[in-house]
């Protein structure tokens, strides 16, 4: 009877154990799920898809009406043996992404255009995806040469309200920021 009991505890335990790993890994941050150069007749444009988690402060702060300014980061070099990696090209695209409350819509600014959606869901759907970004032309590379790619997305913490940025560096709840995520393209 003991060796029930006993096993009921461990099995309680393993269960909660894998509870809050499992919550612990649904944390708020960002991760790149994919990234692919498309050619064009001239230059090569970046489609990707990112998963975006937010933590429940930021999400309020948002909901109050302080706009979350991301950074979109994409960088092609060509790596050297002995040297430092040339560097090909550096770009960045920035998203706006706040919530109008007298219309109660959530607005994402991009660089050319602004689209409205009625729900943070569908907001951090279009956020979390980047699709026909020109990143580079095709003239800024040599065929059969070898390069290598890099892309991130971070929140701007220098773009927050200065009583907002005190809090966000040393936060954990604010820390949504991307690994880099590294592929060698082919051309």
């Amino acid at each position: 009877m003991h060796y029930w009991k006993r096993c009921s505890w461990l099995a309680f335990g393993l269960l909660s154990l894998w509870m809050f790993l499992a919550g612990n890994a649904m944390a708020a941050g960002i991760e790149v799920k994919s990234a692919e150069l498309v050619a064009t007749s001239d230059a090569f444009q970046l489609n990707a898809d990112f998963g975006i988690e937010f933590s429940p402060e930021v999400e309020e702060a948002l909901n109050k009406g302080v706009p979350l300014n991301f950074l979109v980061e994409f960088q092609l070099v060509q790596p050297r043996r002995y040297w430092f990696d040339d560097e090909i090209t550096t770009t960045t695209q920035r998203i706006r992404l706040s919530y109008h409350a007298l219309s109660r819509q959530y607005l994402i600014n991009l660089p050319k255009h602004q689209k409205s959606f009625a729900t943070l869901a569908e907001a951090l759907d279009e956020l979390s995806r980047v699709r026909d970004w020109i990143v580079f032309e095709k003239s800024q590379i040599a065929k059969g040469e070898n390069y290598q790619a890099m892309l991130r997305m971070r929140l701007d913490l220098t773009r927050l309200p200065k009583a907002l940025q005190v809090e966000a560096l040393g936060s954990e709840k604010w820390n949504l920021v991307s690994e880099r995520y590294r592929w060698t393209p082919v051309f």
